[in-house]
């Protein structure tokens, strides 16, 4: 599976796999992707691009629910470049982070036979090297977020929780038995807290991008 929402890249990946004997199915967000899932489709490894801003779910998240709830391995290609994205990658499960401005035939096929035997890939996730100054700001970021957690009240870190688990405001009201109007509440105040600005945010960013807390530099720990 593909899951790109650039119809170029879906229709070069295609392209690119064609040779090898691996059908593509695309994916035009990350809500495609586990919809078709759930439909059915038979997947045995996946693509995803890491920024897919009119997706309700992002390509992070979307490597976490193929990886952790249907056991499917992912491939992040992305422009995106940061030590805190592959490190948030690393975390959803994907096993290898592959930049576009990078990417070429050789090493997407290379890539791809390797996702799908379940081998090492050619540049795995665990060589990743951190900066001193990516981990200053990694731990800023997580400082920041632990201070914002602490202004909630219980309650409202407890939708956080549901927040980060993907679920909708719905199903949480459901589980807590409360209004709909009182989670619409808590989850206004949860995007002011944090200073995020869409529920999205607060299952990809959230979720993994302040988990890197504590790693060091240097590849070491990650």
């Amino acid at each position: 599976m593909v899951v790109d929402d650039h119809p170029p890249i879906r229709e070069w990946l295609a392209d690119v796999l064609t040779p090898l004997g691996i059908g593509v199915l695309p994916a035009r967000s990350g809500d495609e992707a586990i919809a078709l899932i759930r439909e059915g489709a038979q997947v045995h490894g996946a693509i995803c691009d890491v920024l897919m801003p009119h997706a309700e779910i992002e390509g992070v998240e979307t490597a976490r629910i193929l990886w952790h709830d249907h056991g499917i391995p992912c491939l992040m290609l992305t422009s995106v470049q940061e030590a805190g994205a592959k490190l948030a990658a690393l975390y959803a499960g994907a096993i290898g982070y592959v930049v576009k401005d990078l990417a070429h035939g050789d090493l997407i096929r290379a890539s791809v036979a390797a996702l799908l035997a379940g081998e090492a890939l050619p540049e795995p996730l665990t060589e990743i090297s951190v900066s001193d100054a990516e981990v200053r700001q990694i731990d800023e970021r997580y400082a920041a977020y632990v201070r914002a957690m602490e202004q909630l009240t219980p309650q409202q870190r407890v939708v956080a929780q549901l927040l980060q688990e993907g679920k909708t405001n719905r199903e949480i009201a459901e589980q807590l038995v409360l209004s709909r109007g009182t989670v619409n509440t808590h989850v206004s105040h949860i995007l002011e807290r944090l200073n995020l600005a869409t529920r999205r945010e607060v299952k990809t960013r959230v979720l993994f991008a302040y988990t890197g807390h504590g790693v060091e530099s240097g590849g070491r720990n990650v």
